[in-house]
């Protein structure tokens, strides 16, 4: 593989890993607000 291959790959991971880590914290978040309003709706 030349360099640019390589390079073009390892931004394409980057991209993808950047992608998951933001909707996984995006789906933490929602799960917290809910589990907040749900405490909430039990007082």
């Amino acid at each position: 593989m030349d360099r640019v291959a390589i390079l073009d790959h390892q931004f394409r991971v980057a991209a993808y890993v950047v992608t998951w880590l933001i909707q996984l914290g995006y789906l933490a978040w929602l799960g917290l607000r809910w589990r907040s309003q749900k405490r909430q709706s039990q007082r």
